[in-house]
């Protein structure tokens, strides 16, 4: 039997695989979203992950509120020498799965929202825009019910950009303040 044909070997060469053609670091759910019509599942992965930081294969990231995996330059090697040995079908079916959900996973790594119920039966929502895994423009908000907190979810993605370019707009224009706001002296002057 041939090295990387079959059980846990093959898993991790499909991991790094995937990396490699994700060009992206991915989290753990997203190399599950590739790899799961393949057999894999999220613990076996989580495991293979460990097994690959070990043998310095990949490298596990902190990024805003999640981790995600890097191919690291020994993880490229490996694959780039032993990729062939995964059967052509397997590459295939990963490419096309990868090719079908990079812009999913590239929104995903960089547009991110975390809501939390509160004891008082409010919810907090966290929405934030990413890069580099650290968020450059977050806003958090305090919602009175689940059903606002996933309008807000849903809506964050189609939102984010403009209300950050507004953001942005709004706080580095030097123009007087609007009429209708009463601004102190003291912040008039600063």
């Amino acid at each position: 039997m041939a090295f990387f044909t079959s059980g846990g070997d093959k898993e991790k060469l499909m991991i790094l695989y995937s990396l490699k053609k994700a060009g992206i670091p991915l989290s753990r759910e997203q190399i599950t979203a590739v790899l799961s019509e393949h057999g894999c599942n999220y613990i076996t992965i989580s495991q293979h992950v460990i097994e690959l930081e070990e043998t310095a294969c990949v490298a596990t990231v902190p990024a805003y509120r999640l981790q995600t995996i890097v191919l690291t330059k020994r993880g490229e090697e490996v694959v780039n020498l032993f990729s062939s040995m995964l059967p052509k079908s397997l590459r295939e079916g990963i490419d096309a799965v990868v090719a079908a959900k990079l812009d999913d996973f590239h929104r995903e790594n960089t547009v991110q929202v975390e809501t939390r119920s509160l004891t008082d039966g409010n919810f907090t929502t966290s929405l934030a825009l990413v890069e580099n895994g650290d968020a450059f423009f977050e806003i958090r908000i305090k919602l009175p019910a689940a059903k606002y907190t996933h309008i807000a979810e849903r809506r964050w993605d189609k939102v984010s950009k403009k209300l950050y370019m507004d953001t942005l707009l709004a706080l580095t224009t030097e123009d007087d303040p609007a009429p209708d706001i009463d601004v102190p002296e003291e912040t008039a002057e600063e």
